[in-house]
């Protein structure tokens, strides 16, 4: 399936998602967002697909947030309809089975932040560079999860600095802070995401797909009904053929081959 503002590419297991808008800095426009969602509805709907890694395309920018061509004047119920509609963008990658992984290679502001910290891991380039710039356009920072997010991935306060002023940070900043998993040479990052996305590409499926929803789902809940979670999830796991693949691996001394089953 073809795209006009992205890319949508498989390797393998791997699917790699290219915001491909490099003359405008890879901005999310309004017109690019329904093909953001289609193509995460490919990736959900493939049953061999193990990873999805999101980035931008070009050097410049991973994304620089919203289009500024759509910054127009706008009816109440319109402007609604556009909130919620960048909002399914945000929520279908978070109901992802998979791990997605942000290639931040480079700028990454608005939207583009909040696309990255909706991911599960982000490895970016160390020319990369990190703004919640909402409130500088006159716009809450309450948009696309940032308010969600952001103080579950560097604590309230931090969150309340970067979204109340707008602030933008280094890659160095935004791995001491919390917001980045891992910042490498900006000609390393490619190497670094494949190994990474191999990595969780060869786990066990059942078992990061069931940590995954664990993890998330464990934010909003409290102590027994995570345990409840647990008991279910690890049950399936210890029931699984890549359990028993993984230990008889283990005793063998190889490298286990999880089948997702």
């Amino acid at each position: 399936m073809s795209f006009k503002n992205i890319l949508l590419e498989k390797d393998g297991p791997i699917y790699t998602l290219t915001l491909n808008r490099p003359e405008r800095m890879n901005a999310i426009s309004i017109e690019t967002v329904p093909e953001l969602i289609q193509a995460l509805s490919q990736v959900g709907d493939d049953a061999d697909a193990r990873v999805l890694v999101i980035t931008g395309a070009g050097d410049r920018a991973f994304s620089a947030g919203a289009d500024v061509a759509d910054m127009v004047r706008r009816s109440a119920p319109e402007a609604a309809a556009i909130v919620r509609m960048y909002l399914d963008y945000i929520m279908a990658i978070r109901n992802l089975a998979v791990p997605v992984i942000a290639k931040v290679n480079g700028v990454a502001a608005g939207g583009g932040c909040c696309t990255a910290i909706a991911c599960d891991l982000r490895v970016a380039s160390e020319q990369a560079r990190f703004g919640f710039v909402f409130v500088n356009a006159g716009l809450t920072a309450a948009d696309m999860g940032a308010t969600y997010f952001l103080p579950r991935l560097v604590g309230f306060g931090r969150a309340c600095e970067l979204l109340l002023t707008g602030a933008v940070i280094d890659a160095q900043e935004a791995e001491r802070i919390g917001l980045v998993n891992r910042v490498v040479p900006h000609d390393e990052l490619d190497a670094a995401t494949d190994e990474l996305s191999r990595k969780l590409a060869a786990g066990p499926p059942i078992a990061l797909r069931l940590t995954k929803e664990a993890l998330h789902g464990g934010l909003d809940k409290d102590i027994a009904s995570e345990f409840q979670f647990e008991t279910y999830a690890q049950t399936l796991c210890l029931v699984s053929e890549d359990h028993l693949e993984g230990a008889q691996a283990f005793r063998e001394k190889r490298a286990p081959v999880f089948q997702g089953r």
